[in-house]
């Protein structure tokens, strides 16, 4: 068994980009890679019809709904991809990665 390790605050680095999410999925990230020793993930969608999930397969049927302006930070790993795709082209989502 294994211990969690839990802290109270990032206390380290940030990027944060507007991505442009359409029809086909695309990864959360800023530039061309996680950050190396990312901790958490943000992404605050500014247009309707927009869903998140693990896979690059992520649909608007398979992922989970996020409401215009709703503000979500996942603690995940650089190792773990969290993916965006939208119910159309041209949705705006401001999305941030913390290390």
């Amino acid at each position: 068994m294994s211990n969690l390790n839990f802290i109270d605050v990032l206390n380290s680095d940030g990027n944060q980009a507007s991505l442009t999410v359409g029809t086909s999925a695309v990864e959360l990230k800023v530039g061309a890679s996680p950050m190396d020793l990312r901790q958490a993930v943000t992404m605050q969608p500014k247009d309707t019809g927009v869903f998140w999930g693990y896979t690059s397969g992520v649909t608007t049927s398979t992922g989970t709904e996020l409401f215009k302006d709703q503000f979500l930070m996942l603690p995940i790993g650089p190792e773990v991809s969290v993916y965006l795709v939208a119910t159309g082209s041209g949705k705006e989502v401001r999305i941030g990665e913390l290390a």
